[in-house]
């Protein structure tokens, strides 16, 4: 079959005509692969950096997408190996998609969607009504986390990053307020201070030294010392390692949660991938995907562009 193959870590996959096919162990079905995202869970599972997953090479990248059973439905499944024509997925990690929806589409949006679901429902105890702020909202994932906490009802959406011209955009998509974090770390602490007096959830797809500059702008103008403010770090695009100051749980009703695979069991993530397609067919979400070819994997992998990649079985 066709692949995507890795080969050493420190270089990207390579296009592979004749790969062998998945071999099948218990409690494993075939899927043959119509579209696989290229997301940065595919991309540090390709490098051996991801956190929960130890790869034995050589191996095939991509950790879900979309394609058919053998019976011919449709489905949005998960599991390793889905940059190529076939993949053996375990029975039952999938969700059916409806025929209608787009294939490109799905694969694309479902996995940055189910990082700010998952950690809304399941992590934070989202209450609808309550009020939350995306640091780096103008990412493809930050992006469909204002347009899902507006769907789960938050009264507010103060959406945190340094596009200028995708945060604008994002006040059509549901947020109440934006902050840019491109000007000087004092001047836009300033503004989170105000905007942060009252939030109860965080969603930090940034870490970092970000994330720190946030919190000391954030925790010393709280409301009242009864409010809970609930931190949930769910990316590190500023860095893997972020400089907490001690006095933010001190002074506040802090919680500090993770929100990632292994932090949400098997049944509750298929729950919101089912959810997340109920939302989808009531209501198409605001999100771009470019289809490209497997062939194109080598070319592709270190030059993305802005869109979301999607490999599609082809020439």
């Amino acid at each position: 079959m066709k692949a995507a193959v890795v080969e050493n870590f420190n270089f990207g996959p390579q296009y592979k005509e004749n790969y062998a096919n998945p071999i099948l162990e218990k409690n494993q079905v075939v899927v043959n692969v119509t579209a696989s995202a290229l997301s940065n869970r595919a991309r540090s599972g390709a490098d051996g950096s991801h956190y929960a997953e130890k790869s034995v090479l050589p191996m095939i990248p991509g950790v879900d997408g979309v394609g058919h059973l053998s019976n011919g439905q449709k489905v949005f499944f998960v599991g390793n190996g889905t940059f190529a024509e076939q993949v053996a997925i375990a029975r039952g990690h999938w969700v059916t998609v409806d025929d209608a929806l787009d294939d490109v589409k799905i694969a694309g949006m479902m996995n940055p969607a189910l990082s700010s679901w998952m950690a809304l429902k399941y992590r934070a105890d989202f209450k609808r009504g309550q009020k939350v702020m995306i640091l780096f909202a103008t990412g493809n994932a930050g992006a469909l986390a204002v347009q899902i906490a507006k769907r789960l009802g938050a009264s507010e959406i103060i959406a945190v990053g340094r596009n200028a011209t995708k945060l604008a955009a994002l006040k059509q998509l549901g947020a109440t307020q934006t902050i840019s974090i491109a000007d000087d770390v004092h001047a836009y602490q300033e503004k989170l201070a105000v905007a942060g007096k009252d939030i109860d959830i965080i969603l930090d797809y940034l870490w970092g030294n970000v994330a720190a500059n946030v919190m000391t702008a954030i925790i010393p103008h709280r409301m009242h010392d009864g409010q809970e403010l609930k931190w949930v770090e769910i990316g590190s695009s500023s860095g893997q390692i972020s400089p907490i100051p001690g006095a933010a749980f001190r002074a506040v009703r802090l919680q500090l949660i993770g929100s990632g695979q292994g932090s949400v069991g098997a049944r509750a993530v298929i729950q919101s991938l089912e959810e997340i397609l109920i939302s989808e067919q009531a209501q198409p979400f605001e999100f771009k995907a470019q289809a490209v070819y497997l062939s194109q994997v080598a070319t592709l992998w270190d030059n993305p562009g802005t869109e979301r990649l999607v490999f599609v079985p082809g020439k």
